[in-house]
């Protein structure tokens, strides 16, 4: 069994609002049925994005 590293890489606020931009564009960009799942990551998106 693997120990976890205790100094496992933090997300710095820049590097998630990066990612959380990135896939709202992926899934933008797919017709995807499931309109929660966008509308969850701008949701998520505009909290992370108001906290600076």
């Amino acid at each position: 069994m693997k120990k976890l590293d205790s100094k496992q890489h933090k997300e710095t606020p820049e590097e998630e609002l990066k990612r959380l931009r990135k896939r709202v564009k992926q899934l933008e960009g797919k017709e995807v049925k499931n309109t929660n799942t966008i509308k969850g990551l701008r949701k998520e998106l505009k909290k992370k994005t108001f906290r600076k």
